[in-house]
């Protein structure tokens, strides 16, 4: 409200796609945006790719003993390019016209961590397995570094990967950008040659 009261015409919201409209945290705020600005977007984007690079736990499992633990079982997600996602907000910001609704964002395939696994295994030249834990596992593990309520919500959200929420993609990013979203190997390849230098 305050932004819209100085002048602020567009608005575009960084969500996620495990929050609905109206649900927890940034929800609510994407619940109101319709009403507060003529001009609105919001990006819900599945999960990054960049979750397996740089200083991300799952990137320091990686690195460190060779595994990525998940409660995800064989659940697939679409995981996708934080710069498709940056591309997408540009174009939500800047273009002629808004895009007036909500954006779930996605990469070009849904993989399962099994996956995920190979890939940075063929890529890195370096053996990744994928350790599979239940849900009460890695609320455990995740306990030891995170508040107990945010290591609870993180598993929770494992669990629903594992019943199939995440496993889906959409053509938005090439809709919005004019080119197909960036498969998780390139990425892969390309956060590798960045670390190398």
């Amino acid at each position: 409200r305050r932004a819209r009261d100085a002048g602020v015409r567009r608005a575009v919201l960084l969500s996620s796609s495990a929050i609905p409209r109206g649900g927890p945290a940034v929800g609510e705020v994407h619940a109101a945006l319709p009403g507060l600005f003529d001009a609105w977007a919001v990006l819900r984007p599945s999960w990054f790719m960049q979750n397996f690079t740089g200083d991300h736990p799952h990137a320091e499992s990686i690195r460190t003993t060779g595994t990525l633990a998940s409660a995800t079982g064989t659940g697939r997600v679409a995981f996708i390019d934080a710069d498709d996602i940056a591309a997408v907000a540009a174009h939500a910001l800047t273009a002629g016209d808004a895009p007036n609704r909500d954006l779930v964002l996605t990469g070009p395939e849904a993989l399962g961590y099994d996956d995920i696994a190979a890939v940075l295994t063929e890529v890195t030249g370096r053996r990744v397995t994928h350790r599979r834990l239940s849900c009460e596992q890695l609320r455990e593990r995740l306990a030891t570094r995170l508040p107990a309520e945010f290591a609870a919500l993180l598993a929770a959200l494992d669990r629903t990967v594992a019943e199939g929420a995440e496993d889906r993609t959409t053509g938005e990013v090439q809709a919005l950008t004019g080119r197909p979203p960036a498969c998780f190997r390139t990425v892969a390849a390309r956060e590798l040659a960045r670390a190398d230098r």
